[in-house]
């Protein structure tokens, strides 16, 4: 699962957080994300959720930060 490997490290997560929130060891995101393992869909369904949430987190931080520095992107 490369492609989880890549949204989640483009999102700024750590994989600890994100196996965490998921509800999974770290180190089975981390054989899932080298193709080692794979995850159960609904393990795969948590990572994906989490990192979308994370996401829309950090968008809303960056919204906030940039009306009360007057900044439009």
């Amino acid at each position: 699962m490369p492609d989880l490997a890549k949204l989640r490290k483009r999102s700024g997560m750590s994989q600890f957080l994100c196996a965490q929130l998921a509800g999974i060891s770290r180190m089975r995101l981390s054989l899932a994300e080298t193709g080692q393992v794979r995850l159960t869909a609904v393990e795969e369904s948590a990572v994906r959720r989490v990192v979308r949430e994370f996401i829309a987190v950090k968008t809303r931080e960056l919204a906030l930060l940039q009306q009360g520095s007057g900044l439009s992107v």
